[in-house]
Parts: structure tokens; C-alpha cells; sequence
């Protein structure tokens, strides 16, 4: 046993990955003694050990800049070409950066205890092959990407969709030359599923993705020359903040008085099991047809604060949101970004003497503005909402919450509907309240063909179930068309139109349904397990409607289901390479058929209990929970908020 040894700091970072860098850095520059805590034996994080080493959207500043200058220089230093940014480079630099800062770097040092004070954390206890270290601070900043600081310290999180608990995809990207070009490049395919709070899950991972890069179809003749040294973690544990930051926050461009940061993304969400998310992202994404747009908003300093804990900032992609944004906000320049302002947000608090939950936001917005993070007029601004029409530019501000409840603005949504503006419309009409369904039913009587359906699907949102007969027509003849948008992502018409058929609760495509579990037509924007889900969820939803004489038959077209031997076999690794997700589509089957009143149901979940993947046993646990307690959870309530 080593003896523990100890340390004094004002701020220690925890992680040292995209965003415990710039957390560092940023709290350094302020003039505060630092500790760089990391349980690996490098910096960077994503960029410098997964591999992924490009930008995709989110919000710059201007030390990322700077920065990303520096490693371009030392890139051209070091040979060969690389696609993005050079991972060596950048971890050269950033560990320039952190040593010109005066910032104590600890690499393999694994967090294994907070110290605390009542509810307020005071340090960390690490372990490493060489000592016990105690490590004290003002200040403590949880840049580990899963909030393991938080959980540690007993904050309340959440993790994975409400249904079902599962974490977005995850990754593992090789590293090849393009034989061509001689420029080494990288391919972020997704492989599966993973519990990244969970350390043998993460090794399953580990040698599931391996197994799978060999079969990768992508890389041809090019030569494979890295693998990541770490999982392409895309979400873990999302910490209970003081505000909870959701995606229509984004779609709005939400304003905040205690802005700290804009985030800058789309509803990038690589899941393809569209039946098991939320119930706004089944409309953003399958009634509006909206994944691709760009969104984004203020970030408040109160989603940095954790609800119940002090002395600690949440300063990486486990910020306070819900799944949803979790999915979206998540890109390497925003999280550069978070860092930077818990950095700025802790050496302030240490120099004011304050707690972060008392720190005064002007002052460490003031501080922003000088390092470019923020905009003087970031302070004042008013929301510019992403989604509009007719090409119109959102610094017009002629969609908002305020202009869409004018006649004249309703009737030129109404006029959008059945074209391929009607998304926007959609949305818009929905985010219009009550007051517009009598126009909407006044175009309902007077129109017919596509105008008419999406008069209904905005009905439906609404709440109103007068278009409904039109909805069950459009699953009924099974509309194929589709707003426009990346295929994958955005589901015919008839499948949009059978997601508010569950809002509602309408059982009339109930026959239509069962015949629909057994009957399949895969498509570029339907896979079969994906209707599967969506039909089972809809059976989940009207199930206490279904007539007593119809139960035997719901049960057998079930049960017949499960017996498949490919059941589920069509999710895809990438665009060529087949897996397997029997197991969510034998666990929503069971937990229907439980709902039903079948034994069985409780076999199969009771089956996943112990299954060693962790993903299948948080799904098994949710769903017998839920039977247990028979509380309808949020996303299975008919109210649809607006």
C-alpha cells in the first residue's frame, strides 16, 4: 500500500480530454494555481486518442484559434499530411500550452473518492501505480466527459432515452492512408451500443469494435495504420443542473439572462431505432423532418451548476440536458468552449472568494467577453429561431413564437402545407397554440390530398382529433413520400403520420398494425426493425384499448414475431455492414406482451437481466420497473407540450 501524499490548489481539473484542457488553460490564464488530473497518459481527449481529429460545427473562440494555428504549424513540422487537424501536433501543443501556464499535469491518476464538506467538495482522492494522491481545491471542475466527479460527490444525473436507457452510439475510428492521396484520414462509423458509465461494458466495446474493423468494407485498399486508443464516447451520465437545457431550446435559440456560451449543431443523432426516443425527437425528426437543420442557443451558467453539490462546476458533455440535446450538444468546438468557461467561471470564484452557485454571473460574463467567448451583444441580443420559410433569413425574425400567432402569418403556414416547406409549417403551426385550429379545421373540410394530411398532423400535435380519419388514410394506403432531408433520418409520411395516431391514442390502425408487424418493406428511410419498433410502440400506446376479443390475436402476431430467427438483423453498422438489435425489439415486444397479461413477457425481460451487456440489463431493469409501478412515463402521456 502507498502512503497517501497530498496537494493544495485554487482549481483542480478532473480529465484532460476536449474539454479539461481548455478548462485549464483558461482557468491559468486567469492568474490561479491549476492541477490537470488524467487517468490516461496523454491530453486532447476525442481529437488526440479516439481519432477523431476534424471539426464539425459548434461554437469557435478565440483561444481555439489561436490554438489550432499552433498545431498547424507544428503539423507541418512532423511529415505527411493529415485530414483535419494532426492529433500528434495537438497534443504537443496542449501540453506546451499547460506547461508555459504553470499547470501540474498527473497522468494515470484515476479518481476514486470526493472529499466533502456537507455538500460542498473540497478535493479528490486519486490512485495511480505510484501513489495515493489527496488533492485539494477551491474549485473543482469534472471534465471527465461522464460526470464521474458528480456521481462521485452523490449529484443526481440521468442516463440514456427514457425508454429504454440506452446511450447514443458509440465509435472507434481507424486510422488509414488513402491510397490515392497519401493523407492519412479516419472513419467514424458507429459500432453499437455501450453503458460508458460502466467499465466492463467499455471493455466489451473495446474488443466488439476491433472484431468489426476488420470486416469494415469502407476502407478498400487503403491501409489501416491506427486504431483509437479509447471509445468514441458520445454520451454517458447527464448531470441534474439548475437548469436543464432540452433541444427545443435549441430549435428556438433560446435566450438566457445568464448566457455564458452559444452552442452551434443539428439534431445529430445517429440513432435509427426512431420508435424508442422521446416524443419531441419523434416530431423534429419524423414528423418535421428537421435532423439535418442547424439549431442552437444560449447556455446558461445555471446548467454548469450542479443542483444539489457545491464547491464543483460540470464542465464537459455530462452539462445539465436532457438526451435529446445531449445527442446534438456534444461537438468538439462547443466543448473546448464549456471548458473554457467552467475555467474562467472557477478562477473567478476563487478570486472573488465565492462558491460557484454564488458567483455573479455579470462579472464572469464581462471576463468572457474579453476572452472572445462571449459578445457584448450575445447579452442583449433577441432569439432568432432556426426553422423558416420561403428562404426567409432568421435575422429577419419573421418566425417566432410572437409573429406565428398572426392571421396573416397562419394563413401563409397553412399555405405551406403538402410542399416541401411543409416541416417548417408543421412546426411552426404546432408552436402557434390553440388559437390556430380553427383555421387548420377550415382547411381540413375545404382541402384534399397532401394540404389536408398536414392540416391533420398539425391538428394532431395540437392535441385535436379531427384529422384523424386523414391519418389512419395515410397509413392505411402507406404514403411513401417524404419531406426532403438525408434518407436515413427521415421516415415516409405514413410512419409520421402513425407517431400522432400514438400521441392520440387512436386504435383505428389497430388490425392495420398487425398486419404490419408481419408484413415489411424495407426502404432507404425504413428499415425493418424501424417500423417494427414503431408498430410495437404504437400497440404499447393503445393497448388498453384493444378489444377483449382482439387480444388473442395481438398476443399470436407477437408472439409469431419473436419466433424469427433474423429478428432484428438489419441494423447497421454503417451503410454496408448488417448487426443485430433483437434484443430492443424482444424486450418492447415483452414488455407489450406483459401489458397484455402474458407471463411470457416477464420471461424474456427477467431473460436480459443478466445479460453481459450492460445497455441490454439497464433496458430489462427500466422496463420492469416501469410494469411495477405502472406509472406512464413522459414520453408515452397523450398531451403533446407546445
Amino acid at each position: 500500500m502507498h502512503s497517501m501524499k497530498e496537494l493544495n490548489v485554487e482549481v483542480l481539473v478532473v480529465g484532460g480530454g476536449t474539454a479539461g484542457v481548455s478548462a485549464a488553460l483558461a482557468a491559468a490564464e486567469a492568474g490561479v494555481t491549476v492541477c490537470l488530473a488524467e487517468f490516461g497518459s496523454g491530453v486532447g481527449g476525442v481529437g488526440t486518442h479516439t481519432g477523431v481529429h476534424v471539426y464539425y460545427l459548434g461554437t469557435h473562440t478565440d483561444m481555439q484559434r489561436k490554438l489550432d494555428r499552433e498545431v498547424q504549424e507544428i503539423a507541418g513540422n512532423l511529415g505527411g499530411k493529415v485530414k483535419g487537424f494532426h492529433p500528434e501536433a495537438k497534443k504537443i501543443r496542449l501540453e506546451e500550452r499547460l506547461a508555459q501556464n504553470g499547470v501540474t499535469i498527473l497522468y494515470d491518476h484515476v479518481a476514486v473518492q470526493v472529499i466533502l464538506e456537507g455538500k460542498r467538495v473540497t478535493g479528490v482522492v486519486f490512485e495511480s501505480p505510484y501513489e495515493v494522491l489527496r488533492v485539494e481545491a477551491k474549485v473543482v471542475l469534472d471534465c471527465t466527459g461522464n460526470g464521474d466527479i458528480c456521481a462521485l460527490a452523490g449529484a443526481p444525473f440521468a442516463s440514456g432515452r427514457e425508454w429504454d436507457g440506452v446511450m447514443h452510439a458509440y465509435s472507434l475510428p481507424p486510422r488509414y492512408l488513402k491510397e490515392e492521396a497519401e493523407i492519412a484520414d479516419f472513419l467514424n462509423f458507429d459500432v453499437g451500443w455501450v453503458d460508458s458509465s460502466s467499465a466492463r461494458d467499455v471493455s466489451r466495446a473495446l474488443l466488439e469494435a476491433r472484431k468489426v474493423l476488420w470486416d469494415l468494407p469502407e476502407l478498400g485498399d487503403d491501409r489501416l495504420i491506427a486504431v483509437g486508443s479509447q471509445l468514441g464516447v458520445r454520451e454517458g451520465r447527464r448531470i441534474v443542473g439548475q437548469y436543464v437545457l432540452t433541444l427545443e431550446d435549441l430549435a428556438l435559440d433560446r435566450r438566457f439572462e445568464d448566457v455564458v456560451m452559444r452552442c452551434y449543431t443539428h439534431y445529430d443523432n445517429h440513432a435509427l431505432d426512431l420508435a424508442n426516443e422521446s416524443r419531441f425527437a419523434q416530431i423534429w425528426e419524423g414528423v418535421i423532418g428537421a435532423w439535418k437543420d442547424r439549431i442552437g442557443c444560449d447556455v446558461p451558467y445555471r446548467s454548469f451548476v450542479p443542483v444539489e453539490t457545491d464547491g464543483l462546476l460540470i464542465a464537459c458533455r455530462a452539462l445539465s440536458m436532457d438526451h435529446d440535446t445531449a445527442t446534438s450538444f456534444r461537438m468538439q468546438p462547443d466543448m473546448h468552449c464549456v471548458g473554457e468557461v467552467a475555467g474562467t467561471a472557477a478562477a473567478l470564484c476563487v478570486q472573488s472568494g465565492r462558491l460557484p452557485r454564488d458567483l455573479e454571473v455579470p462579472a464572469l460574463q464581462r471576463r468572457l467577453i474579453n476572452r472572445g467567448v462571449l459578445k457584448k451583444d450575445d447579452l442583449v441580443r433577441q432569439s432568432a429561431p432556426w426553422l423558416t420559410l420561403d428562404d426567409d433569413k432568421r435575422a429577419q425574425r419573421n418566425w417566432t413564437l410572437e409573429t406565428v400567432r398572426r392571421p396573416e402569418v397562419q394563413r401563409r403556414l397553412i399555405e405551406a402545407l403538402g410542399t416541401e416547406q411543409e416541416g417548417p409549417a408543421i412546426w411552426w403551426l404546432w408552436k402557434s397554440g390553440e388559437n390556430v385550429i380553427p383555421l387548420l379545421k377550415e382547411t381540413l373540410a375545404k382541402s384534399e390530398g397532401k394540404q389536408q394530411r398536414g392540416a391533420a398532423m398539425a391538428l394532431a400535435l395540437l392535441g385535436d382529433r379531427a384529422g384523424s380519419s386523414c391519418l389512419v388514410r395515410a397509413v392505411e394506403e402507406e404514403a411513401m413520400d417524404a419531406p426532403p432531408g438525408f434518407e436515413r433520418f427521415i421516415p415516409p409520411r405514413w410512419i409520421a403520420c402513425l407517431i400522432l395516431l400514438k400521441e392520440l391514442r387512436e386504435a383505428s390502425c389497430l388490425e392495420v398494425m398487425l398486419d404490419r408487424l408481419q408484413r415489411r418493406n424495407p426502404t432507404a428511410r425504413l428499415a425493418a426493425f424501424s417500423q417494427i419498433l414503431h408498430v410495437l410502440h404504437y400497440l404499447i400506446a393503445v393497448s388498453e384499448q384493444i378489444p377483449t376479443d382482439t387480444l388473442a390475436k395481438v398476443k399470436q402476431a407477437v408472439n409469431q414475431l419473436l419466433a424469427e430467427p433474423e429478428l432484428g438483423e438489419d441494423w447497421q453498422v454503417n451503410m454496408e455492414l448488417d448487426t443485430s438489435i433483437r434484443w430492443n425489439i424482444e424486450m418492447t415486444a415483452a414488455y407489450l406482451l406483459a401489458l397484455l397479461g402474458e407471463d411470457n413477457g416477464y420471461v424474456i425481460l427477467d431473460g436480459y437481466m443478466t445479460d453481459e451487456r450492460a445497455y441490454a440489463r439497464n433496458m430489462a431493469h427500466r422496463l420492469k420497473a416501469r410494469l411495477r409501478q405502472r406509472v406512464v412515463p413522459q414520453d408515452e402521456r397523450t398531451e403533446v407540450q407546445h
